[in-house]
């Protein structure tokens, strides 16, 4: 079945893992680091408990904004550096 282009994105944006001790690790791509060229991930630890996979869900959502802010900051700050025409 053929994917539809702007109708919602099913690609993750970020992984929760399970770690050995029951706890959960957050992780989301946050682009290329611009010294080394490899990749750069934001990750944070939630603890175990019985609220851990909600925290979890909401600690993912909360990186994810700082990586949109932080590109779009970028972007903006760019265009407005710019020599009009």
């Amino acid at each position: 079945m053929p994917r539809r282009s702007g109708a919602g994105d099913s690609r993750a944006r970020g992984s929760i893992e399970t770690r050995a001790n029951g706890s959960l690790c957050v992780s989301v791509y946050a682009g290329i680091e611009p010294v080394t060229g490899r990749r750069h991930y934001l990750r944070e630890a939630v603890p175990a408990g019985p609220r851990a996979w909600r925290e979890a869900e909401d600690v993912k959502n909360r990186l994810l904004r700082e990586v949109a802010a932080k590109r779009n900051k970028l972007r903006h700050s760019a265009a407005r550096d710019r020599v009009p025409c």
